[in-house]
């Protein structure tokens, strides 16, 4: 069985092995390096691979957008909603915990006994409040897509994920990344109409792609958005 990791002098790749899988991919994110590969490619491939692509993988390093800083869910830290920036305010208040949308002076306020809670706990209240703003928001947004496009999901659900924004399985489900939330109306659309083309092409091949632009003629646009601004969006 092959290590979870191989480490070089400049950066790490962790392998991922998949048991359907025959053909071999590299990929290069804000999140590190990963090397997806079938589960008995011998070690020497892994390595030769490995060293003949380190000059390019520095170079995708160099390019991924610097993630967040860590925060600290204190008073005037900025949030983002549809892409607009929006100022925490904390209120302290005698009842629990609670978050509150205030569109007219651009703040998400956060009140409650906030002297008797931890930081986790701020973190937790904010995160549950963006999950219930997805769980509304996409839901309608996407049944308003589906009727543009002809193409309707068995169910949407609102998912926490690490690396991807979005997935769609052969069975018609899709789930979202409840994260989305903070980039713009367009780059959510993007996200929306690219996993409902997925309800008829289970593949990124160019009938998908064509599929794609149809509905959503500057995809590339939104994609180099996430790509640029991604990192940026994980609170």
């Amino acid at each position: 069985m092959p290590p979870s990791h191989i480490t070089t002098e400049d950066f790490k790749v962790k392998l991922v092995t998949h048991a359907r899988r025959v053909n071999i991919t590299l990929k290069v994110s804000p999140t590190g390096v990963s090397l997806h590969i079938p589960p008995k490619l011998p070690m020497d491939i892994v390595h030769t691979l490995i060293e003949e692509k380190t000059d390019w993988i520095k170079q995708q390093l160099a390019k991924q957008p610097s993630p967040a800083p860590e925060r600290q869910w204190l008073q005037g830290e900025t949030l983002l909603l549809f892409g607009q920036a929006f100022t925490l305010q904390l209120q302290q208040k005698s009842d629990s915990p609670k978050v509150k949308l205030s569109g007219s002076d651009n703040t998400i306020t956060l009140s409650g006994r906030l002297h008797r809670i931890s930081e986790k706990t701020r973190r937790k209240t904010i995160i549950d409040w963006y999950k219930e703003q997805a769980e509304r928001y996409l839901n309608k947004r996407t049944e308003e897509l589906s009727q543009l496009t002809g193409l309707t999901p068995k169910s949407t659900t609102i998912k926490t994920y690490k690396a991807r924004w979005g997935s769609c399985d052969k069975r018609g489900h899709i789930q979202y990344n409840w994260q989305i939330m903070q980039a713009p109306p367009s780059v959510i659309d993007y996200l929306i109409i690219h996993e409902l083309c997925h309800l008829k092409h289970h593949n990124h091949g160019k009938g998908f792609w064509r599929l794609v632009t149809t509905f959503s003629p500057e995809y590339q646009r939104e994609q180099d958005w996430l790509k640029q601004h991604g990192a940026t969006l994980q609170l």
